[in-house]
């Protein structure tokens, strides 16, 4: 009888001590909620066996507080406003990726034994159309005041050239009712005859591992090229696009006609285990007219290809050629562009 009158006493005092927490919970009005409790915190008191109910002398609560019942499950915390990221500057620098070039040439091979040229080079004639863009200031009389080569494919000539276009007279642009001066874009077709190159020297060189990657050399065709002119017009004069008609060439004479010179070029060029050249990437030339010549040539050669391992493989090689080289040109007809060829 004893221990049970001590078990009513102990819940007793454990619903007076909980009742106790409730009202103080209340009275503290701070706008800062509690902080929640970490999960290790001390889980609560284990509810009291199970026993008849006992009557409590109910505790007069204070005219402030809110009755035992409401008070009883504690506010719910509120949870905490996030910190907000740091603002980013506008100074602060990109972040870029950062790529490193391979170690290694990726075109080049250990072969035991390199590619070699043909015992004997074969070249054609050939008959290649060609096209020079030419920008020629013209004042309003018609005569050229300054001329400046915007793409020629044969530089070896470009001497002969100048002097022919400074000898051009033209019905000059008009705006309205009167001649202007402005600056002409004119594209020049030619039919060029190429004979078989004399005195060929040849050179052939294994691309290793080692061997350093050149800039090949840059010549897109005419189309391609002509999208890249969307620069400032020159100065001087109306905007080509502005006139109502440009520049007429009326009087051209040409001496610019023939060619017997030297030579050079440099090609990387991918022979196959058959011995029979795939790829082309030109790396030099004296004459851009050369490089579709050249290229055309080769393809009708046969290599000793490289071995590795005693099977035939494909092989990334220098080739250098030079000699003595002869064009007969002649000009076939002259365009007045309705744009400026300046630069982009």
């Amino acid at each position: 009888m004893s221990r049970r009158i001590f078990s009513l006493l102990t819940l007793a005092a454990v619903l007076t001590f909980a009742a106790e927490i409730g009202r103080a919970q209340e009275r503290d009005v701070s706008p800062t909620p509690a902080p929640t409790p970490p999960p290790e915190a001390t889980p609560p008191p284990a509810p009291p066996p199970e026993t008849a109910p006992v009557p409590l002398t109910p505790v007069a609560a204070p005219p402030s507080a809110v009755p035992p019942a409401a008070a009883t499950p504690p506010p719910p915390a509120v949870a905490a406003t996030p910190a907000s990221p740091p603002a980013v500057r506008i100074t602060d620098s990109a972040v870029v990726a950062i790529l490193q070039a391979p170690a290694e040439n990726p075109f080049g091979i250990a072969a035991e034994v390199p590619a070699a040229l043909p015992p004997k080079l074969n070249f054609v004639q050939s008959v290649v159309p060609a096209a020079e863009y030419v920008s020629a200031r013209v004042d309003a009389a018609g005569k050229p005041m300054g001329l400046r080569p915007e793409r020629d494919p044969i530089p070896s000539l470009a001497g002969e050239a100048q002097k022919s276009l400074a000898r051009w007279t033209f019905e000059p642009a008009r705006l309205g009712s009167e001649n202007v001066e402005t600056w002409a874009s004119l594209r020049l077709d030619f039919q060029v005859e190429i004979d078989p190159p004399r005195s060929v020297q040849a050179n052939l060189v294994p691309v290793t591992p080692s061997t350093a990657i050149p800039r090949p050399l840059s010549w897109p065709s005419d189309e391609a090229w002509l999208e890249t002119r969307k620069g400032a017009p020159p100065a001087g004069g109306v905007a080509i696009d502005a006139v109502d008609s440009p520049p007429l060439p009326k009087k051209t004479p040409w001496t610019a006609s023939s060619y017997k010179g030297p030579f050079s070029a440099r090609f990387w060029v991918k022979v196959r285990p058959n011995g029979s050249v795939e790829k082309a990437i030109p790396l030099e030339a004296t004459d851009p007219i050369l490089l579709g010549y050249l290229r055309h040539a080769m393809s009708t050669w046969t290599f000793r290809p490289a071995q590795a391992h005693g099977t035939p493989v494909d092989s990334w090689n220098e080739l250098s050629l030079s000699g003595l080289v002869i064009y007969k040109v002649e000009l076939k007809q002259i365009a007045s562009l309705r744009r400026s060829l300046a630069g982009s």
